[in-house]
């Protein structure tokens, strides 16, 4: 978390990860059962719906942090790729497998459901500053 150089806020950053990381059991949650509390299963629902994942039973985010490192190659390789405007295939340096395109294949379905919910909310808040207007409310 950028802190601008202020120590202040550098460690009350430091304070709010080590709580999270302690609520949610992170990094180790397997060495003990974890039952999350309810506002950290509300989170990992909403994650698991936003994602089309699974409902993860500890931190939503674990498999990112400790993604299989094939999920890590796949994912770089995209970024770059979008970047540079090189192909993927190219960035991997080798042939794509019928892995990496169904990868690739969810990647695009999330990104354009990210895309699409984007959208909703934008309209959203446009509709609200629209009826704002129309009441004279800033």
């Amino acid at each position: 978390m950028p802190t601008g150089g202020d120590p202040f806020r550098r460690d009350a950053a430091i304070e709010n990860a080590k709580e999270c990381k302690e609520r949610w059991g992170c990094p180790n949650r397997t060495g003990r059962p974890l039952e999350l509390p309810p506002d950290l299963a509300a989170e990992a629902r909403h994650v698991a719906t936003v994602t089309g994942t699974v409902e993860a039973a500890g931190c939503p985010l674990e498999c990112i942090t400790y993604a299989d490192p094939w999920v890590v190659e796949i994912t770089k390789a995209v970024a770059l790729a979008a970047d540079l405007h090189i192909p993927v295939a190219e960035q991997l340096g080798r042939d794509l497998t019928t892995a990496d395109l169904q990868a690739l294949s969810a990647l695009k379905s999330a990104q354009g459901a990210a895309w699409k919910s984007d959208d909703k909310i934008r309209e959203q808040k446009r509709d609200q500053e629209r009826r704002n207007a129309r009441r004279g409310a800033p």
